[in-house]
């Protein structure tokens, strides 16, 4: 007789007995891989669920001696595929409204050779909004629909409500981007106000979506878990303050009260976005994900507790601070400021200790080169916080948004963004039952967007000393990153198509098994 060892996949153990995927079922399995399952292996399936091994080779061994007769055909349900529908609409908000409407700007600020230009103001914040609801946040919910259940073993509450909120989400983008762009008046201000609704009432469902099938679970809390439903909170709070800064900028009724109100919203904002929710979601799904899906091994220290803190407080003590020194210019206000930005340059190295980036991993795959280097990046973003007060004394700037806007090109693009490229690059291969190492090394797009946001970066710097020479390239790190997206976009995308069911097949080559 057969047995199935770890090194089987569980494609193939499917395909000799079709009744498995009961088994697999009661341990997170729910549709990966479509009717053919994924192509890993048993023992990379027991690692990533957090099942016992031993005993699911028992199990499975015993199902494969007696398999019962009941089992049927698999059909993939909507809780199945729905992550492709966002997966695909975040691809298609990040290679127009996002990177493209983003290139067009830094092409202008080339040409112009002037960073600040009160005119691209509008389409700067329409692509920033398209970027953080569009991009970051349409994979977040995608990757949640899709993983959060499965890691908790149980099934995805309401995925028609969860599908609407796609709707939501893009309706929403697509009001506030018209909103951004007009002329203030009553046109802008109701589709700013629409935006704001439909937005809200999308984040909200999708964290009651999130709450309701955690209550269905019977697993036990994780600690990973704390940081995820923080970061979901930020989510919505994100999306209620950036309704604010809009009906603020819509409603000022001369430019320097446009001006003003923008300079002191704009950067909470934007820290609420990128610290509160974006650094939690992926400290949140990196400690569920990347030590294991990469075989790191556990850190020899726990930093969970430390880093959770350190992430919402020095968030808390950043805008309070911030806002306060704007406001009054009170020498503590930014003294207090100077001390979150260190807090958060702790808070990047704890988590990079505490995941391990560095160690070897056991698991080699594609996506690997894109999870190290986002945290290469993350260290450099964060390294510079603490420089930017100093940094723009040294200038003679009361604020450098030279400096600052290189600080966020390093932390979105190098960090999130390359993160977005990374795990979406390794998640979705399993989910469409397809071995990546047949696939495509990203090399091309990986050494595109790293090369065009170390260009950005340090070009942006640079414009405060040699203005001529780093304009006339400015431009063209934009395109490079733009390029490097619609690379990985056009393969994820197909990818993603391989994932449907009536594409799906079963694997040719021989099980790997054991006669006894």
């Amino acid at each position: 007789m057969k047995t199935i060892t770890g090194a089987t996949s569980v494609a193939e153990i499917l395909k000799m007995c079709p009744s498995a995927r009961g088994i697999f079922d009661r341990h997170g399995l729910h549709g990966c891989g479509g009717g053919s399952g994924p192509a890993e292996s048993l023992e990379f399936f027991a690692s990533v669920h957090e099942a016992d091994l031993e005993a699911l080779l028992r199990e499975l061994n015993a199902e494969m001696s007696h398999p019962r007769q009941e089992a049927h055909a698999y059909q993939e349900t909507l809780a199945d595929f729905i992550y492709r529908r966002f997966f695909k609409a975040g691809i298609a908000i990040v290679l127009t409204l996002g990177a493209l409407w983003g290139v067009i700007a830094l092409l202008e600020i080339s040409f112009r050779k002037e960073l600040l230009q009160p005119t691209l103001l509008p389409f700067i914040h329409a692509h920033a909004h398209a970027m953080i609801f569009g991009w970051v946040g349409l994979f977040v919910m995608g990757f949640a629909y899709q993983s959060f259940p499965r890691f908790k073993v149980t099934t995805l509450w309401n995925p028609h409500l969860a599908n609407l909120t796609l709707y939501l989400m893009l309706g929403g983008i697509l009001a506030r981007m018209a909103g951004d762009m007009l002329e203030h008046g009553v046109a802008a201000l109701a589709l700013g106000s629409a935006s704001v609704v439909v937005e809200v009432a999308a984040i909200g469902l999708f964290i009651l979506i999130i709450y309701k099938t955690s209550t269905q679970s019977l697993s036990p809390h994780n600690p990973y878990e704390g940081l995820i439903m923080a970061a979901l909170v930020w989510f919505l709070v994100q999306a209620v303050f950036s309704g604010v800064f809009f009906f603020a900028q819509a409603t000022a009724t001369t430019p320097g009260q446009t001006i003003f109100r923008i300079a002191l919203l704009d950067g909470p904002l934007r820290d609420i976005q990128l610290f509160g929710f974006a650094a939690l979601i992926i400290a949140g799904v990196s400690q569920r994900f990347v030590p294991v899906v990469y075989g790191l091994g556990k850190s020899q220290h726990d930093f969970l507790q430390p880093i959770f803190w350190l992430i919402n407080g020095s968030l808390v003590l950043d805008v309070a601070s911030y806002m306060a020194l704007f406001i009054t210019g009170n020498v503590v206000a930014a003294f207090l400021l100077e001390i979150s930005y260190l807090l958060m340059a702790l808070w990047a190295v704890l988590l990079v200790v505490q995941l391990g980036v560095f160690r070897r991993p056991s698991q080699s795959d594609r996506s690997w080169k894109f999870i190290r280097a986002a945290y290469i990046w993350l260290l450099i973003a964060m390294a510079m916080m603490p420089l930017l007060i100093p940094y723009s004394n040294w200038t003679g700037e009361a604020f450098s948004h030279a400096f600052w806007g290189a600080e966020r090109h390093a932390y979105t693009v190098g960090f999130v963004s390359m993160m977005i490229l990374g795990v979406s690059s390794r998640v979705v291969p399993i989910l469409a039952g397809v071995d990546s190492k047949g696939l495509s090394s990203l090399w091309g797009p990986f050494i595109l967007l790293n090369v065009g946001c170390a260009g950005r970066v340090g070009l942006q710097v640079l414009t405060d000393f040699a203005p001529h020479v780093a304009y006339s390239l400015i431009g063209i790190t934009g395109i490079m990153e733009l390029a490097a997206i619609a690379w990985w976009g056009i393969g994820l995308w197909h990818v993603m198509n391989l994932a449907k069911t009536h594409r799906s097949h079963m694997l040719n080559a021989p099980a790997p098994l054991v006669v006894r």
